[in-house]
């Protein structure tokens, strides 16, 4: 942290006080800059999870389900929010079906109980299946829980002291 010595004089408070404001906008650029690395890094972890997620397990016959999820992040404002959108986004983060994800009415989510995506709730119940048909030659065992938000949020979190020192040096 820089010292800001001045002697009581208009002049030498002046100084002091310039040098202090150039200190501030010094600090607030940093700090922006660490909410856009830790966003990114977020960004950057839950794209490569959701890129190579399963987003459905066919077991018999071929279903095309399209992995149309993309990760982006808004600044604004002094906030950043990282964004997953696109049809299969909880399917992946969450998991679907009991297969992969364990238990009916758990979740293998460190988050899910408390967003309310329990596994086997979706579909009016018949989530609750080990597996189930999609037409009369496709059976699915569902999509298992990649979690690629949350491993993003986590990347972020376990990376927060080296991208600090990067920042703040």
């Amino acid at each position: 942290m820089p010292v800001i010595s001045f002697t009581l004089d208009t002049a030498s408070v002046n100084r002091a006080t310039t040098q202090l404001r150039r200190y501030i906008d010094s600090l607030d650029d940093k700090l922006e800059r660490l909410r856009e690395m830790i966003a990114e890094r977020i960004r950057w972890t839950a794209s490569e999870g959701f890129s190579s997620a399963v987003v459905s397990n066919v077991i018999i016959g071929t279903l095309f389900v399209e992995n149309d999820v993309s990760v982006t992040v808004t600044n604004e404002s002094h906030l950043s929010i990282v964004i997953a959108s696109g049809s299969q986004a909880v399917f992946i983060e969450y998991g679907a079906g009991v297969w992969h994800n364990g238990p009916v009415g758990s979740s293998p989510h460190p988050w899910g109980a408390q967003n309310g995506y329990l596994i086997g709730s979706y579909g009016q119940g018949k989530g609750a299946r080990r597996a189930w048909n999609i037409d009369r030659d496709t059976v699915t065992r569902g999509t298992p829980a990649a979690m690629p938000m949350y491993r993003g949020y986590m990347e972020a979190i376990n990376a927060i002291d080296a991208m600090v020192q990067e920042v703040f040096g």
